[in-house]
C-alpha cells in the first residue's frame, strides 16, 4: 500500500516523464532521413520495404548508368530512347539492391577484399577486367596493369568513375551468385526426380485421336448466372490482381501544312532557282547556308543509283543546268548536275588503323606509312598494328567495295586515287593508311546537289488549329458534351487503355507523358487542357480509373464468362462422348458417331510440347502417354476441346538417357533460379513506386 501511495502522489511527474519520452520516440521518428513534420518528403521519391529512395538517389544512379553507357559507347551525348531505357534500368537496379541487401545480411553474405582483388588481377579475373587489360597482340591479360591503373585512378576523374562503377558492379554480381547458389544447392535434382522424367519419356506412342471443338457449341446456347460467375470470382480473386491503371478518350488536331503553305514554299524554291543556276555559284556553299538538308555531302552516282524522275534531266543536262522545282517527300526540291566523272565502279584496298583514342595516334600513323613506304610487308604491319581487328588478322585486307561503303574521307582517297597509291587519311575512328590495291571498271559516274525546302505548316496554320482545339474544349468541358461533339464534328475518337503512372506512350502521341500525368490526377468525366505533342494538339477525357488492387467483378465479368462456358460446354462435350462410346469397337466408329474424322500423331512422348493437328494440348499428351495400346480412351478436358484416343503403337524412346535428363533438368532449375528468386522477393515486397510525381 505504501507504494501504491508513493505511486500515486508521483503520478504528475510520471505522467509528465512519459509524456515527453512518447514526444521524443515521435520526434526521432519524424526527423528520421525521409521524414518530414509537416507531411511527406517531397524528395521521396520511392519506398522499397521500408527503405526510402530520395530523387538524388535516383538521379546519381541514373546519371552514372548515362555516363557509364557513354564510356562503353565513346558517345558525349544519349538520345532520349537510351535516356528512357537508362531510368528505367536505374530504378530495377534501386529495387534489386534494396531487396537483396536484407537478404544478404541476414543469410551473412559478403564479397571480402581478397575476392575482389582475385577478381581484378588473381586466378578469377573478371571478364570485363580482362578484357580492358588484355594485350591485343599477344592475348596476354596483364594483372599489373590492371593493378597500377586502380592504384592511380585519383589522378583521372574518367578513370577513377570507371573504377568505382566496375567494382561495385562486379561485387553485385558476385553477391548474387553465391545467393542464388545457395538456393540452388538446396534445390539438387535428385535420383528420383530424374528417374521419374526418364519414365516418362522412355515411350514413344502413336495414336489416333478425335476432337470434339467447344467452337462446336453456340455460346448462346450456355448459360452462366450472376450468382455463378461472383462464385468464381471469389474462388479465384488472386487471379484479378490488377496495377492502377487509366483509360481516356482523346481527338487530335494535326497541324498539317495548308495549301497556301505549299503554295508559299514552292514560291521560295523557283526564287532560289535564279541564285542556285548561276554558274558562278558554289552549290555546296549554297546548300550549306540555304538549304533544309544541309550539310552537302558530295556523292558520285551510277545512272542507275540516280531517282528514276532524274535520270532523263541527267542523261541530256549540261554541267550546271538544274531540275525542278520538284515536290518529293515533303519537300520541294532544285537538282543540279555539278559534275561528270569517268570513275570505277568498286575499288580493292587494304589499311591500317590507329584509333583516335590510342596517344600520339598522328605520329604513330606517320611512322607506319615511313615503313611501308620505306619497303617493309604491309600485311605484316597491319597484322601487328591495326586496331581495326576485323581486318588486321587478314592483313588489314577489306576485300573489293562500292563508293559510299566507306566513311567519306577514306572512300575519297580510295575512289579519287590510283592503283599502288599509300595514303594517309583521317576519320571519325582514327587515322589509316591506305593501300589502294586496284581499281574497278572505270563508269560514268554524276554528283548531284539537291537544294530543298520542307513543305512545313505556317504559323498562322498553327494558330487555325489551335484555335480549334480551343473551341473545341471550351465548348465541351464533359464527357458526355466531349462525346456527343465528336461524333457531332465528325472526329476520329481515339482510346488510350490500361494506361500506366509510367507509361511513355499512348497511341502514336509523341512523348505524351504529361496527358499520363494528367490522367492520373483527373476524375473520371473530366476534360483535359489542350496538350501539344509534336504537329498536333490533343484534348482527352477520361472514361475509367482502376486502382490498384483486385479488378472489379464487373470488369471481368466477360473474361470469367467465356472460362464458365468453355467448363460447362466441356461437360456436355464429355457426356456426348460418353454416349457416343456406348458399343463403339474403335474410335473411328465414336467419331462416325459425332460427325468427326480421326486424326493422327506419331512419336509423340510425355515430354512432347505440342501435337500436330491439335497444337499445344498438354491434357491430350498426358492422355494419350498413358493409355493402354489398342483402348479407346475415355473422353478429356484439353484447352481448345474435348479429346479421346486410342494408342496403335508403343515404341521405346532411343533418345532418352538419365544423364542427360539430369542435365536438363539442372540448368532448368538453375535458369529458374537465377529469374525467379528475385521475382519472388520482388512479389512479397512492399514497394511504393512515386516516379510518376518526377518524371
Amino acid at each position: 500500500m505504501a507504494t501504491l501511495e508513493k505511486i500515486r502522489s508521483k503520478s504528475g511527474v510520471i505522467i509528465t516523464i512519459i509524456g515527453l519520452a512518447l514526444f521524443a520516440f515521435v520526434m526521432t521518428d519524424l526527423f528520421k532521413p525521409g521524414k518530414s513534420l509537416f507531411g511527406p518528403d517531397p524528395n521521396e521519391m520511392a519506398e522499397i520495404n521500408g527503405k526510402i529512395i530520395t530523387i538524388e538517389a535516383y538521379q546519381a544512379q541514373q546519371s552514372a548508368l548515362e555516363e557509364w553507357t557513354k564510356m562503353q559507347y565513346n558517345r558525349t551525348s544519349l538520345d532520349e530512347n537510351t535516356q528512357l531505357r537508362l531510368q528505367d534500368q536505374a530504378w530495377e537496379q534501386m529495387v534489386r539492391e534494396a531487396l537483396l541487401a536484407d537478404e544478404y545480411e541476414a543469410l551473412g553474405i559478403v564479397v571480402t577484399d581478397d575476392e575482389m582483388l582475385s577478381l581484378m588481377s588473381g586466378k578469377n579475373v573478371h571478364p570485363a577486367i580482362k578484357q580492358m587489360f588484355t594485350n591485343p597482340q599477344t592475348g596476354a591479360f596483364d594483372g599489373q596493369q590492371a593493378l597500377e591503373s586502380f592504384r592511380r585512378r585519383a589522378e583521372n576523374p574518367m578513370a577513377s568513375f570507371y573504377w568505382d562503377f566496375l567494382l561495385k558492379e562486379i561485387k553485385n554480381e558476385r553477391l548474387y551468385a553465391k545467393y542464388s547458389s545457395l538456393i540452388k544447392n538446396g534445390m539438387a535434382v535428385t535420383s528420383g526426380i530424374v528417374n521419374s522424367e526418364v519414365a516418362a519419356k522412355s515411350q514413344n506412342v502413336s495414336f489416333d485421336f478425335l476432337v470434339k471443338r467447344y467452337s462446336a457449341i453456340s455460346d448462346s446456347a450456355i448459360t452462366i448466372s450472376d450468382r455463378e460467375i461472383k462464385d468464381y470470382y471469389k474462388k479465384n480473386l488472386d487471379n484479378f490482381k490488377q496495377e492502377a491503371s487509366r483509360d481516356i478518350q482523346y481527338v487530335t488536331f494535326d497541324v498539317v501544312p495548308s495549301e497556301a503553305d505549299i503554295a508559299a514554299t514552292r514560291d521560295i524554291v523557283v526564287k532560289a532557282k535564279v541564285n542556285f543556276a548561276n554558274l558562278s555559284t558554289d552549290a555546296a556553299q549554297y546548300i550549306n547556308r540555304n538549304s533544309d538538308n544541309a550539310p552537302y555531302v558530295a556523292r558520285n552516282l551510277s545512272m542507275s543509283a540516280i531517282a528514276a524522275q532524274l535520270q532523263s534531266f541527267v542523261s541530256t543536262a549540261a554541267v550546271g543546268d538544274v531540275y525542278g522545282p520538284y515536290e518529293e517527300n515533303d519537300a520541294f526540291k532544285l537538282t543540279r548536275l555539278v559534275a561528270i566523272k569517268q570513275m570505277p565502279d568498286s575499288v580493292k584496298a587494304r589499311h591500317i588503323l590507329i584509333s583516335a583514342q590510342t596517344p600520339n595516334a598522328d605520329k604513330k600513323a606517320d611512322s607506319l606509312l615511313t615503313l611501308v613506304n620505306s619497303g617493309s610487308d604491309f600485311a605484316e604491319l597491319a597484322r601487328n598494328n591495326s586496331e581495326d581487328q576485323g581486318s588486321a588478322v587478314n592483313g588489314g585486307d577489306l576485300g573489293w567495295f562500292k563508293e559510299g561503303a566507306m566513311v567519306k574521307p577514306f572512300n575519297d582517297a580510295c575512289f579519287g586515287g590510283k592503283k599502288g597509291d599509300i595514303v594517309k587519311v583521317q576519320s571519325q575512328f582514327g587515322w589509316h593508311i591506305i593501300n589502294v590495291q586496284d581499281l574497278g571498271v572505270m563508269t560514268t559516274k554524276y554528283e548531284l546537289a539537291t537544294y530543298e525546302k520542307n513543305i512545313l505548316p505556317s504559323e498562322r496554320t498553327n494558330q487555325e488549329v489551335y484555335s480549334a482545339a480551343v473551341k473545341f474544349a471550351s465548348e465541351n468541358p464533359t464527357k458526355e458534351q466531349f462525346e456527343k461533339a465528336i461524333e457531332a464534328q465528325n472526329l476520329t475518337p481515339r482510346f488510350g487503355r490500361g494506361i500506366k503512372a509510367m507509361d511513355r506512350r499512348i497511341g502514336a502521341l509523341e512523348s505524351p507523358r504529361s496527358l499520363v500525368k494528367w490522367a492520373f490526377s483527373a476524375n473520371v468525366g473530366e476534360v483535359s487542357p489542350i496538350e501539344e505533342f509534336g504537329n498536333q494538339y490533343v484534348v482527352a477525357t477520361l472514361i475509367d480509373i482502376k486502382e490498384e488492387g483486385h479488378a472489379s467483378v464487373s470488369s471481368v465479368q466477360n473474361q470469367i464468362k467465356s472460362i464458365l462456358a468453355k467448363d460447362k460446354k466441356a461437360e456436355k462435350l464429355i457426356a456426348d462422348l460418353k454416349s457416343a462410346s456406348q458399343g463403339a469397337a474403335s474410335l473411328g466408329a465414336v467419331a462416325g458417331k459425332v460427325g468427326e474424322s480421326v486424326q493422327n500423331a506419331i512419336s509423340i512422348n510425355f515430354g512432347s510440347f505440342q501435337v500436330p493437328g491439335a497444337g499445344v494440348e498438354p491434357a491430350l499428351v498426358a492422355l494419350a502417354t498413358n493409355s493402354a495400346k489398342g483402348a479407346v480412351s475415355g473422353p478429356v478436358k484439353g484447352e481448345n476441346g474435348v479429346y479421346m484416343v486410342q494408342v496403335n503403337t508403343i515404341d521405346a524412346n532411343p533418345n532418352v538417357n538419365a544423364e542427360s535428363e539430369k542435365t536438363q533438368l539442372s540448368q532448368s532449375t538453375a535458369y529458374r533460379v537465377d529469374y525467379q528468386a528475385f521475382q519472388a522477393l520482388k512479389s512479397k515486397a512492399e514497394i511504393k513506386d512515386n516516379r510518376s510525381k518526377f518524371y
